[in-house]
């Protein structure tokens, strides 16, 4: 049986959303990037279950540096 990812939504401006997948690209490994929603920059990551701690801690600096929210877990 496969572990699971941890899919976290965040809102970023859209002219953000590539800036945002070269920051976690640059982190190998540790999340997917897909857009949902380009025009409301909506994007989901799928977290690798062992970095969980390490994305958020990345989104949470990421946050300081441009307009970005972590959206609340359905």
């Amino acid at each position: 049986m496969g572990l699971a990812s941890h899919r976290v939504l965040v809102r970023v401006a859209r002219r953000d959303i590539g800036l945002l997948c070269n920051f976690i690209a640059a982190y190998e490994g540790v999340a997917i990037v897909r857009t949902l929603e380009p025009g409301q920059g909506l994007v989901e990551l799928l977290i690798a279950p062992d970095f969980r701690a390490i994305a958020l801690d990345i989104l949470q600096a990421l946050s300081q540096e441009m307009e970005l929210t972590v959206l609340p877990e359905l």
